[in-house]
């Protein structure tokens, strides 16, 4: 297996020779362990390899690899939730970020996951992931829109 880069893409050459092209990197649980345990997964969404420690990888690979995490990993911070409301396929989200306002929709409620310590992270419908570093932070109307889903 070997890791490279196209212009904008990941590519993964796996063991048989086949070139897998628009490759995204995923970390795998625990969330907790970010420095192991890394999908790649090609444009159909099924994982083509898992790569348990990237230490292993040669420090070429290992570069290409973070660099497409580090694109993928962008994760804005929600400061402060304005409204949520009701959408033809879930809710659409406004919110301030640590990047500036935005709308989101999510589709269900377990778009809303507990990363523990008070910490959330809302994915949404196109796998955008947005961080609540801790709820306790948030101020109280942005707590209260939150709690209806939550």
């Amino acid at each position: 297996m070997t890791l490279s880069h196209s212009t904008t893409s990941l590519v993964l050459t796996d063991d048989q020779g086949v070139r897998h092209e628009n490759v995204r990197p995923v970390r795998l649980f625990p969330l907790t362990d970010p420095q192991h345990w890394i999908s790649l997964v090609g444009d159909n969404g099924r994982e083509l390899a898992c790569i348990e420690d990237p230490a292993t990888l040669s420090e070429e690979q290992r570069a290409v690899l973070n660099t497409a995490l580090a694109r993928r990993d962008f994760v804005p911070v929600i400061r402060r939730i304005a409204n949520i409301t009701r959408a033809p396929e879930g809710h659409d989200w406004h919110v301030e970020t640590d990047r500036g306002a935005t709308v989101f929709r999510i589709e269900t409620d377990e778009s809303i996951q507990s990363l523990g310590g008070g910490r959330l992270v809302i994915i949404d419908k196109l796998g955008t992931r947005y961080l609540v570093p801790q709820i306790t932070d948030l101020d109280r109307e942005s707590r209260r829109r939150l709690e209806r889903y939550y």
